[in-house]
């Protein structure tokens, strides 16, 4: 099958911002390796077009099919998921599951030789194949990216109908806080203090469905952790409260880098670990002896960046965000974090077409086994992934698995101890659902006069909505259209994320849609805002394991060290993504938090790991 069969659905969509035409000039684009016959049947790569799905049926709906976890990529993953595939040496054998498909199939061996293969082309991939590049530019790598294009979770839409660009997942960026990343950021011409988010930035939008508001009250307060916290609608002992506990969390930042947190959270004073071992909410309840309401109030900002409450985060990582979103070091682009990525591989084809650099990416190629082998000639690692129709192999030095945790752990699961095996059980990844809403004018927001982001309760599936084109001077006009981009939050605890992901697959598209024009309609009161007359399109991107959840005791573990404190190196996520060989691990579950920065430097660090390898 060629890429014909995607591509003009595609490029009329935007779904591939970054595609194959980012890399003539530079990156060199793979052949595929060989061709071979008794090729897996058509449809089990075009299900997007016949319906030979498994998974509900909101993918026949064009609206949902423009960006996020598509079809054509996650039904060939959930045979991974399934235990469906078994491979030998120079065969795949697929056995019978729900979309009919099972067979036995050749493997194809690429002939190159590479020094690194990276699974995954999202920030933590990208930022593996940067430092690669940049301590090792004659070191020939290989990028396997199961999407149409590269970023991942760092993606955008701006086709049209939609006006401006507009994030599909990662809305912004915190600060740099570690030469690591000050190093990226500058050598990717990123400067940050250019692009911080203006005031106001969120407000909160309270009426009888907010737990402990003040009877009768309906109306939005605006900067709700800034200037507005002081006028927030609640009891005076409760703003008491929430004012006591910013200017608690505000020192966490601004105290002496031996007693300060940050993220991503290695590069956190030990002193404050035991902080991990606690959930948000008993932090904000016991020790800081805080009304329950203030733990609810945060739980509105936690479901949408940590994927769950203050009850199931834990008070390290919640204290982290909120320490950097209340500490005016945020900053985005137009289409959010999909712009680093799109400034990495710019970067990386820049180099190649200077002969500075060898790196070689597969877009549509779906990683399916990752191997550590020996051989005669020495020590390498190995990837089958399937691609046009084939089951292909490519054979490294090294291999970097870059992709969410779930992925990972099918990849090379077959590899693990008893330890390893209980590390990776205990990550939790959540699914998320977002929306871009094309309004017709953004006047309604200036008349309610609302900031970069806005948050509300009692919705059925969304959480916030952020306006896509704040960080630019169109902002200040209230003609122009624009696009809300709105992100669903996850209440649910860990042990019911299976059943949420599930309801993402099979929930309708109108149910989502109607739930939106229920929100706007309740939330937009005060202004002239009409569903039907005002919002042109909506488009949802599905992410079934959007981000890591960073429950208690997931950060720095539970296990002490003969000085009393936590030994990090116990920790489940360093316990997991110990190298396996020649196999080493990049991804936000690695770094600690469900962050940009958790993601770059995970690369970094899994890059110098494979350096030392080579």
């Amino acid at each position: 099958m060629s890429d014909a069969l995607y591509r003009p659905r595609d490029a009329a969509s935007g779904e591939i911002e970054i595609s194959r035409r980012d890399f003539l000039d530079g990156v060199l684009l793979a052949s595929g390796g060989a061709a071979v016959g008794n090729s897996i049947p058509v449809r089990a790569f075009a299900a997007e077009a016949t319906g030979a799905v498994c998974d509900g049926a909101i993918h026949a709906d064009p609206r949902a099919l423009r960006g996020g976890n598509l079809p054509r990529t996650f039904n060939i993953a959930h045979w991974l998921r399934d235990k469906r595939l078994r491979f030998d040496r120079e065969v795949a054998t697929l056995t019978p599951g729900c979309d009919g498909l099972e067979g036995t199939f050749p493997i194809a061996e690429r002939s190159e030789e590479f020094d690194v293969i990276i699974v995954g082309a999202g920030l933590s991939g990208l930022s593996a194949a940067f430092y690669l590049s940049r301590q090792r530019p004659r070191a020939r790598i290989l990028l396997l990216e199961a999407s149409s294009r590269a970023g991942g979770n760092a993606g955008r839409d701006e086709a049209a109908p939609l006006p401006v660009a507009a994030s599909t997942a990662g809305a912004y960026c915190l600060a740099p806080g570690n030469g690591v990343l000050r190093e990226l950021y500058r050598e990717l011409h990123v400067d940050w203090t250019k692009h911080t988010i203006a005031d106001p930035g969120d407000c909160y939008y309270f009426d009888e469905y907010t737990p402990g508001v003040r009877p009768g009250h309906r109306g939005w307060n605006v900067d709700s952790l800034g200037d507005g916290m002081a006028e927030l609608p609640y009891d005076k002992r409760v703003v008491a409260d929430l004012l006591r506990s910013r200017e608690r969390i505000m020192r966490l930042t601004a105290a002496a880098r031996s007693r300060s947190i940050d993220d991503p959270p290695d590069e956190s004073s030990v002193a404050l670990d035991r902080l991990s071992t606690i959930s948000l909410e008993h932090y904000l309840t016991k020790a800081l002896r805080c009304d329950p309401i203030v733990s609810d109030f945060y739980s509105l900002y936690t479901i949408d960046a940590l994927g769950g409450t203050a009850e199931q985060v834990n008070a390290h990582s919640g204290l982290n965000f909120l320490s950097g979103e209340l500490g005016d070091k945020l900053f985005t682009f137009p289409g959010g974090t999909s712009e680093v990525a799109r400034r990495i591989v710019a970067w990386l084809a820049a180099r190649k077409a200077r002969s500075m650099s060898f790196s070689e990416v597969e877009l549509d190629a779906v990683a399916l086994r990752v191997d550590s082998n020996a051989s005669s000639s020495g020590s390498h690692g190995s990837v089958i992934y399937a691609k046009d129709q084939r089951f292909h192999r490519a054979t490294a030095r090294t291999v970097i698995v870059a992709t969410q945790s779930h992925i990972a752990r099918n990849l090379v699961e077959h590899l693990f101890d008893d330890d390893r095996r209980r590390a990776w059980s205990e990550f939790n990844t959540v699914p998320v659902v977002i929306a871009n809403v094309a309004l017709r004018s953004a006047a309604p927001l200036h008349e309610l006069g609302l900031g970069y982001s806005q948050a509300w309760w009692g919705s059925r599936y969304w959480a916030n909505f952020g306006v896509a084109d704040w960080i630019t001077d169109r902002r200040y006009d209230p003609n122009r259209p624009t696009v809300l981009t709105f992100f669903g939050g996850n209440r649910a605890p860990p042990d019911e994320l299976p059943q949420e992901r599930m309801k993402l697959l099979h929930t309708p598209f109108s149910d989502y849609e109607n739930s939106l024009r229920d929100d706007l309609s309740r939330i937009m009161r005060g202004s002239k805002f009409d569903f039907d007359r005002d919002v042109t399109a909506i488009f949802l991107y599905r992410w079934g394991h959007s981000m890591f959840m960073p429950i208690p005791n997931s950060v720095f573990g539970k296990t002490s060290g003969p000085n009393g404190r936590l030994d990090r190196g116990k920790a489940p996520r360093h316990v997991a993504c110990k190298p396996l060989g020649r196999i080493f691990f990049a991804g936000q579950h690695r770094g600690g938090t469900p962050s940009v920065e958790s993601a770059l430097s995970s690369g970094h660090r899994a890059a110098l790991e494979a350096l030392a390898a080579m």
